[in-house]
């Protein structure tokens, strides 16, 4: 047999042997302890679990690593699975069941997270090998080989776009730096943890600290704008961009406070207080706190809490969906993944699953975006964009002329959005390639009417006058590796721009 089959060229008896490996996988949960408890007490002990797991490894590489961010997203990721199970398989959740950190049930957890570990191997290779992306080798009745086709360079994409960056060169890994608390949060944190009292030998509270949370805001505003990509105005349904990143900069000056305030006490009385870690509300509370910080109405919160709530159905991630439904109208936040969150790309998920029509609506500016974004980082270069051709013909989104090296660049722009699912990236990748397919009619097209853009006022002089002249397509957040051909390539966009900004020079640019 060779290496690896895909299914649909795989025979019977193959095929039906990793159906009974994937049959047996999808009942590892059955005997699972915690599935015995209440479900509001099992999904709680999770969620201290997975602090536990990253506080671990704050303590043993720092907050501000690599390894940390790779720790939250896979931690995450189990998380969702063992919470899934939970909510599907455990038992109905009771007002009268106690939240204890208890030597027992973190042995429940352990194994919980253990079992959704070797069950997350499952979840990406087998939808890839149903869609006939992975190949299969049979090693032996209950043990399969999946195998990921394609080259090196494709490989180095997908490392490129799971956040593995060079070691060294223009675009190796960079970590912005911590920033510093100033004396007036230090003053804050002091005083709320003076006030701070003891509840238990892992547990304590305190008052809700609105002076604190609002010394924290303007810092979180700051960074959530940083990172913001789209419009403020951008509609989302009942609320728009700007109403979300307000709401977003709030949760995370409360998830902050909280996340530190744990992390001194556990400084000064030698524990860290797991029982306490995890914060937890009604919808309403919720509501009023952020509602009150954040300047945006009432309505407007609970709207934004709903769409970010936890749902076994469709959630997969607490960097996405951090708010985790514990009973009828408790909220459970563990502030470690909002906190590494992007909340801009995560809201538009979450849009594009509730409300697509919607959705639809605000992915059509995202090509003018894109284009907006490459002339204010790049003015010394001319741009233009998007270039209406004759129909069926698509349009051009981006023409880049240098007439002192006769140089032009015919782009189309794509923002795909990213995966959160092994199987997406099928669908994600069917975008570029349509991209890809897009280029090559303008390709053709120009070539055969080489007087059209000068005709209509593009470009100084005929296309073939030109000496260089270069096709690519420009992807954000999701590409994939097409092998370049005669003077067509794809590039990243942040690439492409960093590219442009350095030079005055198109020709140098692209070398």
């Amino acid at each position: 047999m060779p290496d690896g089959l895909l299914k649909k060229d795989a025979p019977p008896e193959l095929v039906e042997a990793i159906q009974r490996i994937e049959e047996r996988a999808d009942r590892c949960f059955g005997s699972l302890a915690i599935l015995k408890l209440h479900s509001n007490v099992a999904l709680w002990a999770l969620l201290v679990g997975g602090i536990r797991m990253v506080e671990r490894e704050i303590a043993h590489r720092g907050d501000n690593t690599a390894d940390l961010s790779a720790t939250l997203q896979n931690v995450s990721r189990l998380l969702s699975t063992a919470m899934k199970w939970v909510y599907r398989h455990g038992k109905p959740h009771s007002t009268l069941a106690t939240r204890r950190w208890t030597i027992g049930l973190a042995a429940k957890v352990d194994e919980a997270l253990s079992v959704a570990y070797e069950y997350s191997k499952f979840e990406g290779c087998f939808p890839l090998w149903h869609k006939n992306r992975y190949l299969a080798e049979l090693l032996s009745a209950d043990l399969a080989r999946f195998i990921a086709p394609g080259t090196a360079r494709a490989r180095q994409v997908s490392a490129y776009q799971k956040g593995f960056r060079p070691r060294a060169g223009s675009f190796k890994g960079a970590r912005a730096p911590k920033m510093e608390q100033t004396p007036a949060v230090r003053a804050q944190f002091a005083a709320v943890l003076e006030g701070a009292r003891k509840t238990g030998l892992v547990r304590f509270e305190y008052d809700d600290p609105w002076t604190l949370w609002r010394e924290l805001l303007p810092e979180y505003q700051g960074r959530v704008t940083a990172i913001a990509r789209r419009a403020d105005e951008l509609s989302l349904g009942d609320y728009s961009l700007s109403d979300f990143n307000q709401f977003y900069a709030a949760f995370l000056a409360v998830c902050a406070a909280h996340e530190f305030l744990c992390f001194a006490w556990a400084r000064n009385h030698g524990h860290y207080p797991l029982d306490s870690a995890v914060m937890v509300r009604s919808k309403q509370g919720w509501t009023t706190i952020l509602s009150g910080l954040s300047g945006i109405t009432s309505s407007k919160c609970q709207s934004i809490i709903s769409d970010l709530s936890f749902d076994s159905a469709r959630s997969l991630d607490l960097h996405v969906y951090p708010f985790v439904p514990l009973a009828s109208v408790s909220l459970a936040v563990a502030p470690q993944f909002p906190l590494h969150s992007r909340p801009d790309e995560n809201v538009l998920r979450v849009c594009s699953i509730l409300r697509p029509g919607v959705f639809d609506t605000t992915s059509l500016g995202k090509e003018s975006e894109m284009l907006a974004d490459l002339k204010k980082r790049c003015p010394q270069h001319t741009l233009q964009g998007p270039v209406p051709l004759p129909k069926p013909i698509p349009d051009i989104d981006l023409i880049v002329t240098d007439e002192g090296s006769s140089t032009i660049v015919i782009a189309e722009l794509k923002w795909v959005r990213k995966t959160l699912r092994a199987v997406e990236k099928i669908e994600r990748d069917s975008e570029v390639l349509k991209g890809i397919k897009q280029l090559g009619q303008v390709r053709t097209f120009l070539t055969g009417n080489p007087d059209h853009l000068h005709a209509q006022g593009k470009l100084a002089k005929r296309f073939y006058d030109y000496e260089h002249v270069h096709y690519l397509l420009v992807a954000r957040d999701h590409w994939l590796w097409v092998e370049p051909t005669d003077g067509a390539a794809i590039l990243e966009f942040e690439a492409f721009a960093s590219a442009l900004s350095r030079w005055e020079n198109l020709m140098i640019s692209l070398l």
